[in-house]
């Protein structure tokens, strides 16, 4: 079973947990722990549920299911496990179970945008080189460099010819000003 929260989806038989559909690395004990919180969560589990089902025929401390959850909670945020005092923890993330279904659903726009591409043929590549040099043909009757007829070029200059108005027009101000101040 597949289970979607959050930002978050864990796969329970391969104990695979993905976020955005990257893998995120789970120690082992962790990931028993993740799958047992998500397949018991509308109850509170008590420590030694969780040191019997995650380290079974093992004699390890409480301090070890601290440990994991606080493993845990560093991944999903705090709020991912709640504590109640002398009872247990409970898993709190709305959970979505993930079907067959809605995976081919998800799957399925990825595939058709793959057939909407055309495939490249000899007839296409051939067009294209054609474009290229038709392209690179223009620019060498121009004389000028290909940078120099960027878009962003001629709104450069136009931004340095307007600061110059502008500073022009301060000059001529400033001097008429003193000009005025001297004849009078």
């Amino acid at each position: 079973m597949k289970f979607s929260f959050q930002i978050f989806q864990f796969d329970c038989e391969h104990k695979i947990l993905t976020r955005h559909g990257k893998v995120i690395k789970l120690k082992d004990r962790a990931a028993n722990m993740l799958k047992f919180f998500i397949l018991n969560n509308d109850r509170i589990l008590s420590k030694a549920e969780l040191l019997e089902t995650v380290w079974p025929e093992k004699t390890v401390s409480e301090q070890v299911v601290f440990q994991n959850i606080s493993h845990l909670r560093a991944i999903f945020g705090n709020d991912a496990i709640k504590t109640f005092s002398k009872r247990g923890y409970q898993w709190q993330l709305e959970l979505t179970e993930v079907t067959q279904q809605a995976e081919e659903v998800v799957a399925a726009p990825a595939s058709q945008a793959a057939t909407k591409t055309a495939p490249v043929t000899e007839e296409s590549k051939a067009e294209s080189e054609s474009k290229n040099s038709e392209s690179s043909d223009s620019a060498q009757q121009n004389d000028a460099p290909a940078s120099d007829s960027s878009p962003e070029q001629p709104a450069k200059e136009s931004k340095s010819t307007a600061w110059l108005g502008i500073l022009g027009a301060a000059a001529l101000v400033v001097a008429t000003a003193i000009w005025m101040a001297v004849k009078s």
